[in-house]
């Protein structure tokens, strides 16, 4: 965790080679880098700290080998990207990255750091049809076979071997037990120019919330990668985020558990830069928040459980009832779509 960051500080790299000295198992650091996607960092920092020769020489070329072939894929994948923005722009429409990409754009600024899945883009939902025909102009295909609710996903043959997967979104998530209801976030993003083309970002504010989202739909697979991009964010953005807007929008989307455990293992992974009268003012009750901080903490983090995963995800409703509407939604309304159109509580479900 100590070099899963931007900016590492004396302190952390005293204790960094302190524990590097203290015969390492590197077997496991490279199994759970790989599997929580922070290797890039480890190579990184350590190249970055000098610190190389402290470690085995096999464990560092396997390092340095797999953050130059995800620079080299990022760097291709931007390219890409970029080619087709620039399409998307000239028929006039509206689109917004988020996650990875966007993230490497605005908070990484290096393409060798963050590993990404897929290329996620936000639409307006009247737009989808006339982002489909370029799509399928530049070369995709609709893979049917993956769609989800407020998600179409395309593949497209890329390099000899590999594939590109990009998808469309009409939401930042799906309705998980609520339609999520950001009224301002188109109105909210911003506009960048970067490597010459106009990108619209989401406004920091709504980078937080569709990241503490993303959170909470992989609880079964709670990784670091997802954790450090919430840290990294906080760290950059804390003096400029509009915090009234973040609480607002979580209780009306039922979803202040959510952003109270994001920050809690951001701050507790991380060491992100949160106020700790902050953190405190949106603990849930006492019971809760004693199983959410017994259920995944720094020292069980690596050695999570799919029970675990499963409890977390429970404790992120912030009420019974919330749990109770999920179970409708997920085991009635999306196997059988005609009772979608139901309301509940001012929301569609």
């Amino acid at each position: 965790m100590l070099l899963s960051r931007l900016k590492i500080t004396p302190a952390i790299q005293q204790e960094i080679k302190k524990l590097i000295l203290n015969h390492i198992d590197w077997d496991f650091v490279i199994k759970a880098s790989n599997y929580h996607d922070i290797l890039p960092f480890l190579y990184y920092n350590i190249n970055k700290l000098a610190l190389q020769n402290l470690i085995p020489a096999d464990i560092f070329l396997y390092m340095k080998k797999y953050y130059y072939s995800n620079l080299k894929r990022n760097v291709l994948i931007e390219k890409e990207i970029y080619s087709l923005l620039k399409t998307i722009n000239s028929k006039d429409i509206a689109i917004i990255p988020f996650k990875g990409f966007a993230l490497i754009q605005t908070l990484y600024h290096n393409p060798g750091l963050r590993v990404m899945a897929d290329i996620d883009l936000l639409i307006r939902e009247t737009d989808l049809e006339r982002l489909k025909i370029i799509l399928t102009e530049s070369g995709y295909i609709e893979n049917q076979e993956h769609n989800e609710p407020n998600v179409k996903v395309f593949l497209k043959q890329f390099l000899s071997n590999r594939i590109i997967i990009i998808e469309i979104h009409d939401a930042i998530v799906p309705a998980r037990p609520y339609k999520l209801d950001l009224p301002d976030l188109w109105n909210r993003a911003q506009e960048k120019i970067i490597d010459n083309e106009k990108i619209s970002c989401l406004s920091p504010e709504d980078t937080f919330l569709s990241l503490a989202l993303h959170l909470r739909r992989h609880t079964r697979r709670l990784t670091l990668k997802f954790i450090l991009d919430l840290a990294e964010l906080l760290n950059t953005e804390r003096e400029k985020l509009d915090w009234h807007y973040i609480i607002e929008s979580a209780k009306n989307n039922h979803i202040l558990t959510t952003v109270y455990c994001s920050i809690y293992l951001a701050k507790e992974l991380l060491d992100a830069s949160i106020p700790a009268d902050f953190l405190n003012n949106l603990k849930p009750h006492f019971t809760k928040n004693a199983l959410l901080h017994y259920t995944v903490n720094k020292y069980n983090f690596f050695n999570l459980q799919a029970q675990q995963g499963a409890l977390l995800r429970f404790l992120l409703f912030d009420s019974l009832l919330d749990f109770v509407v999920y179970l409708w939604r997920v085991s009635l309304l999306e196997r059988f779509p005609e009772f979608r159109a139901r309301e509940f509580r001012g929301h569609v479900i």
